[in-house]
């Protein structure tokens, strides 16, 4: 019989961070608020802002900076959540869009497929209000409401080509622009993931 005894608990070395690698690590830990480690992680967090700044009043603002980061993060991951389910599902989603001017407006769009182009993921959906394939960058919707009704699956030799960076998403792409000399190629999975 093998029997285990309790190691006491490991401790490292101090490690010497630059700012900037502190606040790398500040940034991703509180970017995931409710990861299987959240409280370690929330203590790492603690310990690496009082290595940064010994002013109490300082750190807290800074603590509670990181938390707005760790709530926007959640709430990305919310919307992400309900555009995943809505492509695998087949779901026409409701959608609250701030294009690149800063305007926003309430579309339902008929979802087809997630897309990553560049630094940015777009649900590439077919818009009701512009009757027309459109490319939503992720990060400006709003927010968003699952429906009941079925989205029908459209024709996705016409989708477009992913926008540029720089480019205001939401924009009609249906023109297919000439390839580039090295133009990546988008090939669609089952489940509507590229």
């Amino acid at each position: 019989m093998t029997r285990t005894e309790p190691r006491p608990a490991a401790t490292l070395p101090p490690v010497t961070l630059t700012p900037e690698e502190a606040a790398a690590v500040a940034v991703a830990l509180a970017a995931q608020p409710d990861g299987p480690f959240s409280a370690d992680g929330r203590s790492a967090l603690e310990k690496v802002l009082g290595a940064l700044e010994p002013d109490p009043g300082r750190r807290s603002q800074l603590l509670a900076t990181s938390l707005w980061v760790s709530a926007e993060a959640g709430h990305s991951a919310e919307i992400r959540s309900v555009v995943e389910q809505a492509v695998t599902r087949r779901r026409v989603l409701v959608v609250r869009y701030r294009d690149s001017k800063g305007t926003t407006s309430r579309r339902e769009v008929e979802p087809q497929l997630l897309a990553k182009s560049g630094r940015h993921w777009f649900l590439v959906a077919w818009c009701r209000e512009r009757d027309a394939m459109r490319w939503f960058r992720e990060d400006r919707i709003e927010s968003v409401e699952l429906t009941s009704e079925t989205a029908p699956r459209r024709d996705l030799t016409d989708f477009g080509t992913p926008p540029a960076d720089g480019h205001p998403a939401g924009r009609a792409l249906g023109r297919t622009a000439a390839p580039a000399a090295k133009a990546p190629r988008l090939v669609v999975l089952p489940g509507g993931r590229l």
